[in-house]
């Protein structure tokens, strides 16, 4: 993208003069500037001497009743869609002016130039810049933040998987084996019930690590796990406290260590020796040995503990994050949209009040009252678009009033086809409606669902095909336990795969390019009917189709439905 210059000097004007010394004025009046001056009949250089200069504005003088300073501005335009190009032409060339309008220039400029008019199209231009200024800021703003989470990925890179936990728990047992000389070790953790087992032994049949658990108070382990404190006997026989199990006899010696395993104020497990090498009995050396392996056990459990969470966290932070980046790349393709679709009422209407405001004297009655009557239309086209996405706006926030009621939707159907009428016969369009006779009337506010039929019906025409069809079906339905009334519309255009099904549906998103395949509008009809359905609670979703075209379907809650959807009736008045 090519930004526009955020200070006076910054980037270099380029003036491609039909004669030298014809762009003399804005050189005056842009004093501040660096200037770059290209012969027009050198013009086929500018898009190179663009990009290699950094041209932040370009001034083109446009011979008159001449079509090379059209294509010139096409050319420029196809390389760097975003830099502005104000053509210069001549004071009575109305046609010339709406042609350049046509083909994208940021403005137009009559000679012969003075200064005021020069300065209004900077100040467009300048609003221009810092409108692209606060986009890439955005988009800058998105990419730190993928950074960022990139970098915590990097700091976990120790995964807590449960193979990595078990390789942990058997290098302590090892550690105890090889610290303390001992030929029997087993590390015990609290499974989900509460009781002992053993997760890590050395020197114990595989059937006894597989079966044994010990509930809290049974045994030396039990014992230890519900004092929280050391165990160490010289004799188990002679001891007394404790009952000798009949595997007793795989100890060598009577002597055995039991110690916790213990994380802040909790036990979550315990470390058991049997067995020394030189078959002595153990000692308060090596409880204080063993206690401290048990705390630097606990640890490194917590520890990767602790990086599990952190991964969850993280793998949830990649989860809103992408959900972050999907929405901004949604509301980046909105704004864009937007622009577009604002943009061209809001040239025409500048256009055609320049040409008013310029040659008012020179203009016919018709030509006055021709002009007039565009800008009327395109100043409604730009309320149509803000009243629909201040609609969608309040109808999503839950800001909106409800006037609920039984509606009848073939009535409704009726009234909001009637609004396309034009728009169907302008593209041969062949309407087919069939109509449950006992179809149950809709519990809804009639004005939202006149809005929603009149943006699926606007969907099916906009996007539709020449000579096609529109096949519109309601039926009686029951399901999910309750009754519905149906609503299927088809029309014949392009098919919208399945995997595209929860895009069309967003807000600020549309399927095709924004430059070459997007169709008019800014994306948010189909947003709208969810919205307005999510209050209806009912729902909107496509449907399978064979061949090319596209059928959604519309599930409408009948007021008794409704009612036990929300379970208080008032809650649906």
């Amino acid at each position: 993208m090519t930004a526009l210059p955020a200070a006076v000097g910054s980037a270099p004007l380029l003036l491609i003069e039909q004669t030298p010394g014809s762009l003399d004025p804005v050189r005056a009046h842009l004093s501040g500037w660096r200037v770059i001056v290209l012969p027009f009949d050198q013009r086929d250089a500018a898009p190179d001497l663009i990009s290699r200069e950094r041209v932040g504005v370009v001034f083109c003088d446009h011979p008159e009743d001449d079509q090379r300073g059209m294509r010139l501005l096409e050319e420029i335009r196809r390389v760097h869609p975003h830099l502005p190009v104000l053509p210069v032409i001549h004071g009575g060339a109305l046609d010339a002016a709406l042609e350049a309008f046509r083909h994208g220039a940021a403005d137009v400029l009559f000679r012969p130039l003075e200064a005021d008019q020069i300065a209004r199209a900077m100040a467009r231009v300048r609003r221009l810049g810092d409108s692209q200024q606060a986009h890439l800021q955005q988009q800058s703003q998105a990419a730190r933040s993928l950074d960022d989470l990139v970098l915590l990925r990097a700091i976990g890179a120790t995964t807590s998987s449960e193979e990595n936990l078990q390789r942990l728990l058997e290098r302590v047992v090892e550690a105890i084996r090889s610290a303390l000389r001992v030929d029997i070790a087993s590390l015990m953790l609290c499974n989900d019930a509460g009781q002992l087992e053993i997760r890590a032994a050395h020197g114990l049949p595989a059937e006894v690590v597989a079966e044994v658990r010990v509930a809290p108070g049974e045994g030396v382990a039990g014992h230890v796990l519900v004092s929280g404190e050391p165990v160490l006997i010289d004799d188990l026989a002679s001891d007394g406290r404790f009952r000798l199990s009949e595997k007793a006899g795989r100890y060598r010696s009577g002597s055995l260590l039991s110690v916790p395993i213990r994380t802040q104020d909790r036990v979550i497990g315990v470390l058991n020796v049997n067995n020394k090498h030189d078959r002595d009995s153990f000692t308060a050396a090596d409880q204080d040995l063993l206690a401290m392996i048990a705390h630097q056990a606990a640890l490194a459990i917590e520890n990767l503990k602790l990086v599990g969470r952190l991964q969850e966290q993280s793998r949830e932070l990649e989860k809103t994050h992408a959900e972050l980046l999907h929405l901004h790349r949604d509301r980046t393709r909105f704004v864009c949209s937007l622009s577009h679709e604002l943009k061209t009422p809001l040239t025409s209407i500048l256009g055609f009040a320049d040409l008013l405001v310029g040659f008012f004297d020179q203009l016919g009655p018709r030509e006055v009252r021709d002009y007039l009557g565009r800008i009327h239309g395109e100043s409604l086209h730009l309320e149509r678009l803000l009243n629909g996405m201040l609609r969608l706006f309040a109808i999503d926030s839950g800001s909106e009033h409800w006037q609920w009621q039984n509606v009848s939707l073939p009535a409704c159907l009726d009234e909001a086809l009637a609004g396309h009428l034009l728009a169907v016969a302008e593209k041969d369009l062949v309407v087919e409606c069939t109509i449950a006779p006992d179809l149950a009337p809709v519990w809804a506010d009639h004005d939202k669902l006149l809005i929603l039929l009149d943006a699926l019906i606007d969907n099916a025409v906009k996007f539709n095909r020449a000579g096609g069809g529109i096949r519109i079906r309601t039926e009686n339905r029951q399901t999910d336990g309750g009754r519905w009334a149906y609503l299927a519309i088809a029309n014949d255009g392009h098919k919208v795969l399945p995997e595209q099904a929860d895009l069309i549906f967003q807000q600020y998103s549309q399927l095709g390019d924004i430059n070459t395949e997007k169709p008019c509008g800014v994306g948010i009809g189909l947003a709208t009917c969810r919205a307005i359905l999510r209050q209806m609670h009912g729902s909107i979703f496509l449907e399978p189709v064979r061949g090319e075209g596209t059928c959604l379907g519309v599930l409408f809650p009948v007021r008794s439905h409704c009612e036990e959807v929300t379970h208080v009736a008032p809650e649906c008045v």
